[in-house]
């Protein structure tokens, strides 16, 4: 648990996996799911708008009908006020001015993120990423397996590769042809990495994923007698990896 201070306002905020519950990461996954692929401010319009730009000129016009559905949504979130990305801060929430938050229910969350409305954006922003990576960052050294992508690796090595584009062209003022060609390819590559999902309908990716989190409770459930839901994150985590090794030792044995 880490002890922050924002604006005028004491917090102490769920950091480390080991005393995350599991059911307050599902959501704060949820949220961030959200936040990554619609958004709640005019900068993300923006991303959006580029996006249905580059679909259109590559010929994918579906895609491009899934960005603008999902830009809908940010617009009505940008109308209504609400932010998938104060939400997710509002789950790590353990105690907010000496006061326990225990009710995770999206109207106790809003109630959390109306408390925190004087503070400021960019605050509220670095606290969250700080945490969320931190988190990240155990799950990996826990379980990587589960949570180190090679499709995460892919997006980080080509943007690594634009960022020293960039910065050759700013020393340099110039690229040559071959190395401005790369530099708008790659350019282009990194804004589409990420296909739009659905958010709406039976294939929304927001029920899928809840679906999912059921599904893994209930093998959870099954396999151990225990209630999955009241485990820490790291609890959850690695309840799921020992049922994946004993399957995996008994699928040897026939």
């Amino acid at each position: 648990m880490k002890k922050v201070k924002l604006g005028r306002h004491s917090l102490e905020i769920y950091d480390s996996i080991d005393e995350l519950p599991m059911a307050r990461y599902h959501k704060l996954s949820k949220f961030m799911l959200i936040d990554a692929h619609i958004g709640s401010e005019i900068a993300d319009f923006d991303i959006r708008a580029e996006k249905i730009i580059q679909y259109i000129r590559t010929n994918k016009p579906d895609l491009a009908e899934k960005e603008l559905m999902n830009m809908r949504q940010n617009v009505h979130f940008i109308q209504t006020g609400v932010s998938p990305k104060d939400m997710a801060f509002a789950v790590l929430v353990h105690k907010l001015d000496g006061k326990l938050i225990d009710d995770i229910s999206e109207e106790s969350l809003k109630r959390v993120c109306d408390a925190l409305g004087d503070v400021p954006a960019g605050q509220m922003m670095t606290t969250i990423e700080a945490s969320k990576k931190k988190l990240d960052d155990e799950l990996k050294q826990y379980f990587p397996a589960l949570f180190d992508s090679s499709s995460v690796k892919e997006y980080y090595s080509k943007l690594k590769r634009r960022t020293l584009l960039v910065l050759e062209k700013l020393v340099n003022g110039k690229l040559t042809p071959e190395q401005e060609k790369e530099l708008n390819n790659l350019t282009v590559e990194i804004e589409l990495f990420c296909e739009p999902a659905c958010f709406s309908g039976p294939e929304s990716l927001e029920i899928q994923q809840d679906k999912q989190y059921e599904s893994a409770c209930l093998i959870i459930s099954q396999s151990t007698g225990a209630n999955p839901k009241a485990f820490t994150v790291l609890e959850y985590f690695n309840a799921l990896m020992f049922i994946r090794e004993q399957n995996k030792k008994q699928s040897k044995r026939k």
